[in-house]
């Protein structure tokens, strides 16, 4: 195997793997901002409310867009596995 053609799979994954990992982030993101908002101007001093409501975003997102999010790692994992034998 060559070297461009393990860049070629590595950036592959590696694109994989962010689409699944930054939109939730950066929905979580958001939401810790907004929460941090709501309480600096109500000052509600509540240690686990961000870390609360951001789990419950996180779960929703993964839930409801996870099979989309995943489809690109899934495709490459797929094309890996077919094209093992050309690559070893």
């Amino acid at each position: 195997m060559n070297d461009s053609t393990l860049l070629t799979y590595l950036f592959d994954v590696m694109y994989g793997a962010g689409v699944i990992i930054i939109p939730p982030l950066l929905v979580a993101t958001a939401v810790a901002f907004l929460i941090g908002l709501l309480q600096a101007v109500t000052q509600i001093q509540e240690q686990t409310l961000p870390q609360t409501i951001k789990m419950f975003v996180i779960g929703f997102i993964l839930i409801a867009y996870g099979s989309s999010l995943v489809a690109p790692l899934f495709s490459v994992s797929q094309r890996i596995f077919t094209e093992f034998h050309t690559i070893v």
